[in-house]
């Protein structure tokens, strides 16, 4: 499995498979945010708090098969963002690689810790590989979400994992961009696409 950067080569794809993944939640903001956060909030004008998250499209078999990003809070904990598997590359072993392939760039990063929040009852596939890897649960109660919210965390180091301890994370911003409706989306989009 490679792992390829999104940039403005492929932003596309990776808004593809990312909406393949979640077909329920729209993370194209997200994505086109990443390849340059400062144009991003002035041809929008919405705030964008991560300014180093970067995303990854994972290729097999020369087919863009899912995709990871990885951003951070702090100087230790490096976090997933939009990780998954299209549902037709499923079970067949790509989520551990993908995962494996993510901590590995998250040491590479000199990062301490991988976490990731996600919804416990939607996203239990997942739920149940993060397990599998020994990454810890922690339940997330700091914001009132409309969701299960849980934060796994596994430690990159022979240190033994230091959890989140409910620490504000900020998730309510994410379900703000989320909840703009398709059509604005894809006017800013559009606008991406006339860049």
């Amino acid at each position: 499995m490679e792992l390829i950067i999104v940039d403005r080569n492929n932003y596309k794809e990776a808004i593809i498979i990312q909406r393949e993944i979640f077909p329920e939640e729209n993370g194209t903001l997200n994505i086109l945010a990443s390849l340059d956060r400062d144009l991003f909030m002035k041809m929008t004008g919405l705030p964008y708090d991560d300014d180093d998250v970067k995303y990854y499209l994972a290729k097999e078999d020369n087919q863009y098969v899912g995709i990871t990003g990885l951003y951070y809070f702090d100087k230790d904990s490096a976090w997933l963002g939009w990780f998954g598997i299209a549902p037709k590359y499923r079970n067949k072993g790509l989520g551990r690689e993908l995962l494996r392939k993510t901590m590995e760039l998250a040491k590479e990063k000199n990062f301490k810790y991988l976490r990731i929040y996600t919804d416990y009852i939607a996203n239990h596939d997942a739920v149940i590989l993060y397990e599998k890897e020994n990454f810890v649960s922690e339940k997330y109660t700091k914001e009132e979400l409309p969701y299960d919210c849980r934060i796994y965390s596994k430690s990159l180091t022979n240190e033994k994992i230091s959890l989140w301890n409910n620490k504000n994370l900020g998730l309510s911003y994410q379900s703000d961009l989320e909840k703009l409706n398709e059509e604005d989306i894809n006017k800013i989009l559009e606008k991406y696409e006339n860049l």
